[in-house]
């Protein structure tokens, strides 16, 4: 089964208004990625400030295409010195973008899961993560572990 949007792209405009839920966060993904449909596989990365609003400012990063560790470190070392010099409280966000279609994969769930765990090893501050492919755009919960 897939899940398709359903609901209208919201307006570029409102990307940056306040997020106070993963809800919220994903309607400024959302409004930021417009139509979907992705080449390749990507890491998008902004920062939320303590007002709790994105940065205009983002960036891309091509993946690899299973997860490395040393990528992912690399990228979560990165992002604990870019936070640093954003003001307190500032968070990063994550939004994994790759072409195909259907629900979240196993691996995408594998790529949540580095990220979570590496960022915490690091004490980088995450918000939730989200995966969008070529139709639908979700949250990526963690696998968990028994």
């Amino acid at each position: 089964m897939t899940h398709t949007e359903l609901l209208p792209i919201p307006a570029i405009e409102t990307a940056t208004d306040p997020v106070h839920s993963p809800a919220d966060l994903r309607q400024r993904w959302r409004a930021l990625m417009g139509p979907l449909g992705f080449g390749q596989r990507l890491l998008w990365v902004g920062f939320m400030s303590r007002e709790r609003r994105l940065y205009k400012t983002m960036t891309q990063i091509p993946m690899p295409p299973f997860p490395r560790r040393d990528y992912v470190d690399d990228v979560v070392v990165r992002l604990y010195w870019i936070l640093y010099e954003f003001e307190p409280e500032t968070t990063a966000a994550l939004l994994i973008t790759r072409p195909g279609r259907g629900g979240v994969s196993e691996l995408d769930q594998q790529w949540a899961a580095l990220l979570i765990e590496v960022a915490a090893e690091h004490e980088v501050p995450l918000e939730a993560i989200f995966r969008a492919n070529d139709d639908c755009l979700v949250q990526v919960d963690a696998p968990s572990k028994n």
